[in-house]
């Protein structure tokens, strides 16, 4: 399936389940892109900004799911090193789509309302040209990391994915405090696709353990496909590049509510964007 290899290097799950180019390319074309996205009950139109490197390409690609504040630094900080390896990467923005724009910005119900987002980028992925179906991969931070990690839900693939899945999974800091706890966030029965988290160890939301108790809750076969990284000292956020901020959330805090710190961790930043694509390669 693919090599692994040091789990503390960004997109090592990613890389090598979709398999690297060791040469990095950095001419691009970037499309502003328009999606139909259609559920039981809605249908709206999904905004995307498309990064396809126009020559070398290695045939795979990486979708990206911003976090409750919108599309921020951070999608394009580790886009920019996905496009110089040859991915392709989409990164969409779920907020405009709803109407939430500026000071209107209100957040919906639940991260799975969202889900169907993710899945109609995955199938407008799967049909571009140089792209295979079977190397696309997501990664999100925070609200978009929850979208990464309920991406691997059997139940929800079921449901909403037309037969369609995604090779590999990288969640920043997806609040793992809240899965099989909340109802619509059952992490139990999951795809075998290989996932890797990386959380900071002064999270508002979670302690520096609740990712790996979450995993300790999987069946045996499946712990084994998710890798965990707990960066020392990093807060919530910790690859942004914005000014620190302090926010209030009801689901910080193991769900106590409270107060959310979030700020770069240079260190944590840049480990979790690798220099170092070429290490992961695949079987």
């Amino acid at each position: 399936m693919f090599k692994r290899l040091n789990a503390a290097i960004l997109l090592a799950v990613v890389v090598g389940a979709l398999g690297a180019s060791t040469t990095a390319y950095s001419d691009n074309r970037v499309s502003y892109i328009s999606l139909p996205v259609k559920t039981e009950h809605a249908q709206w139109a999904l905004a995307g900004k498309l990064s396809y490197p126009l020559e070398h390409h290695n045939g795979a690609a990486v979708l990206i799911v911003h976090g409750s504040g919108g599309v921020d630094s951070r999608g394009d900080y580790h886009s920019r090193a996905l496009n110089e390896q040859g991915f392709v990467t989409l990164e969409i923005d779920m907020w405009a789509a709803r109407g939430w724009l500026g000071n209107h910005f209100g957040r919906p119900r639940g991260v799975p309302e969202t889900l169907p987002d993710a899945f109609a980028a995955l199938k407008f992925l799967s049909t571009l040209d140089g792209v295979d179906p079977q190397r696309i991969g997501i990664m999100g931070f925070s609200w978009g990391g929850v979208v990464t990690m309920l991406s691997r839900s059997k139940a929800y693939l079921a449901a909403l994915s037309n037969g369609n899945s995604f090779a590999a999974h990288v969640a920043f800091y997806p609040v793992c405090w809240g899965y099989n706890k909340i109802p619509g966030y059952e992490l139990v029965d999951v795809a075998t696709s290989p996932l890797l988290i990386l959380t900071g160890e002064a999270d508002d939301y979670d302690t520096p353990t609740s990712c790996i108790e979450w995993r300790g809750g999987l069946k045996p076969e499946d712990q084994t496909t998710v890798d965990i990284v707990v960066y020392p000292q990093a807060a919530h956020g910790f690859n942004t590049s914005a000014a620190p901020i302090t926010v209030t959330d009801p689901f910080s805090h193991q769900g106590k509510g409270g107060k959310v710190v979030i700020t770069s961790d240079p260190a944590a930043r840049e480990l979790s964007k690798t220099a170092q694509l070429d290490s992961f390669l695949p079987n």
